[in-house]
């Protein structure tokens, strides 16, 4: 196992997962999303972990 000079990027997803603020679905998606497919509200891209 590799621990240093890993190719994978802890902090970089392949897809992003997203979460609508209204109805809290949650969907992904390679390309960025503007609104959530179920009820047209806003969403924001949850793949990354914030502090």
């Amino acid at each position: 196992m590799v621990v240093h000079n890993a190719a994978i990027d802890p902090h970089r997803s392949e897809h992003g997962y997203y979460e609508c603020l209204s109805c809290g679905a949650r969907a992904t998606s390679e390309d960025r999303l503007g609104c959530c497919a179920d009820c047209g509200g806003d969403v924001r891209n949850i793949s990354i972990a914030r502090e």
